[in-house]
């Protein structure tokens, strides 16, 4: 039975390689913040680098790799297709090339594109990772843009289909 005057230690969250990402941001949490904030930088400026691709998918064929196996093996899209095209045109603010080349893409973009200052801001007040993400319920909105993902790219591949 537990002492109500000594309660069991509450179990480590955060605890990463050693590393506490609860308490106040040190080292570690500095170094996640660096992180977050440059992944999805790099992925805005790639974006802003590239031209969209005008048959909405491909666009990444721009970076050296190659066209979508899936696409390429069963005809229907795959649920990244687009998305590369989606995130260029949104980098220009064309909203609606974005969301006709991947209406998630839309979404998705608007994400990437928060985290960069969200990370920036985790820098600077030094805020601990886990903390900040349980506070901005980082696991709702992951499970619901999955969702939305998937909802996308079944309505996707329904239209094509019944369209063919």
């Amino acid at each position: 039975m537990e002492d109500v005057a000594h309660p069991a230690p509450a179990a480590s969250r955060g605890n990463a390689f050693g590393a506490d990402l609860v308490g106040r941001g040190d080292w570690s949490s500095i170094l996640t913040w660096a992180v977050l904030f440059a992944g999805p930088l790099a992925v805005l400026i790639t974006a802003a680098t590239l031209t969209p691709s005008v048959e909405g998918h491909g666009t990444h064929t721009q970076l050296g790799l190659p066209p979508c196996g899936f696409l390429v093996y069963t005809g229907y899209p795959c649920p990244g297709c687009g998305l590369t095209t989606s995130f260029s045109h949104m980098i220009r603010l064309e909203v609606l090339g974005a969301f006709h080349a991947n209406p998630f893409g839309v979404l998705l973009f608007l994400c990437t594109a928060a985290i960069v200052p969200i990370s920036l801001i985790g820098i600077v007040r030094r805020m601990p990772v886990i903390d900040t993400l349980d506070r901005l319920h980082a696991e709702k909105i992951a499970i619901g843009l999955s969702v939305v993902s998937i909802l996308v790219w079944i309505l996707t591949i329904g239209v094509q289909y019944f369209s063919a």
